[in-house]
């Protein structure tokens, strides 16, 4: 039973991201601010520092596909860059300590990556005509503040369950 409880809670982050992204109103932003929740990419980063690499980055493959399927026309840009950027965040914390700070300060570069990638794909097919001062004073800004304090909340709380799951793994 043990065994499918993060691939619900994976779930229920997935879920939650276009929900909050619906019902939440940030009212002191102008309607120009564009904000979008990655909420599931902090949590495969998550993953992937306090469990291990290969299920962070199994987790990135799975919900970037259905990211895609579900709500882009293009297949494989975060299918790809969610199982890139889990990868690169383990090669990163062979190098770092595993600090609460570092792990959201590398959550937050994540985001402003794979942000210039959309971008930049949405750019060169011709998806957007959107300037890159209004990407990122409008999107990138705005974007990374929503996420930085999503990853300051819940980064003890998720660090707790991963270590507890990993221990709890380790012993089977």
């Amino acid at each position: 039973m043990r065994r499918f409880i993060l691939p619900f809670l994976v779930l229920f982050v997935f879920i939650s991201e276009s929900t909050f992204a619906q019902l939440v109103n940030i009212s002191f932003l102008s309607e120009d601010y564009l904000y979008i929740p990655r909420f599931l990419l902090v949590f495969v980063i998550l993953i992937t520092v306090y469990l291990n690499r290969t299920q962070g980055m199994l987790f990135g493959l799975i919900f970037g596909f259905l990211h895609d399927v579900v709500y882009i026309e293009v297949i494989g840009i975060y299918l790809f860059s969610y199982a890139f950027l889990a990868y690169l965040v383990s090669k990163a914390m062979k190098v770092l300590h595993k600090h609460v700070l570092i792990v959201i300060f590398l959550s937050t570069l994540a985001i402003a990556i794979l942000e210039f990638y959309v971008y930049g794909i949405n750019y060169a097919i011709g998806a957007t005509d959107m300037s890159l001062y209004d990407f990122t004073t409008n999107r990138l800004l705005t974007t990374l503040g929503l996420n930085f304090i999503f990853a300051l909340l819940f980064i003890f709380p998720l660090k707790s369950f991963l270590t507890k799951l990993k221990k709890a793994e380790s012993e089977d």
